[in-house]
């Protein structure tokens, strides 16, 4: 177990038992954790408690072993629950400190709205040029039918013209 030797002295049993206990998805996390997140992240983890509206300060705050500008996470108890995530819907975090190189919180978001609005784009272009063939195609049809009427009426004038003639 990794880190054992750290985490060991903050446990009042023995750390094998703790570890096996937590690993079980009925078992909640605890300070221990939230600092052991801490330093796993390299962000703080703030822990606020209270009924909502919640205290504007935290009630704990862990910090990993070297501090940065990263934002922190944020977890809330209250009801006597497990604890609940915090997050600004404003700010993404997510995947911060994970140690990922020219990752950029927010940046797929961007992406995936630059692409659904460059898509939208394309489709109304598609539309527009579609409406411009139909009524290109439209206008076709009736000059054609104009086309032919004034041909038959200019053939039937001419009938009538040789019939008047022939009759003279």
């Amino acid at each position: 177990m990794k880190n054992a030797d750290y985490f060991s002295n903050y446990v009042t049993e023995d750390f094998t038992t703790y570890i096996n206990r937590k690993r079980k998805s009925t078992c909640h996390g605890n300070h221990i954790e939230m600092q052991a997140m801490a330093e796993m992240y390299n962000r703080p983890v703030e822990g606020y408690h209270g009924v909502p509206p919640m205290p504007a300060e935290p009630i704990n705050t862990f910090h990993g072993i070297q501090h940065n500008e990263d934002e922190p996470i944020r977890v809330s108890y209250h009801r006597n629950i497990h604890y609940n995530s915090v997050v600004n819907p404003n700010k993404a975090t997510i995947g911060v400190g994970l140690g990922l190189p020219s990752f950029k919180p927010g940046l797929a978001e961007q992406s995936l709205m630059k692409s659904a609005i460059k898509t939208s784009e394309e489709s109304w272009i598609e539309q527009q040029m579609l409406e411009d063939k139909k009524r290109a195609t439209d206008w076709e049809a009736t000059n054609e039918a104009i086309e032919e009427q004034v041909a038959r009426e200019s053939y039937l004038q001419w009938l009538r013209d040789q019939e008047k003639q022939a009759r003279q």
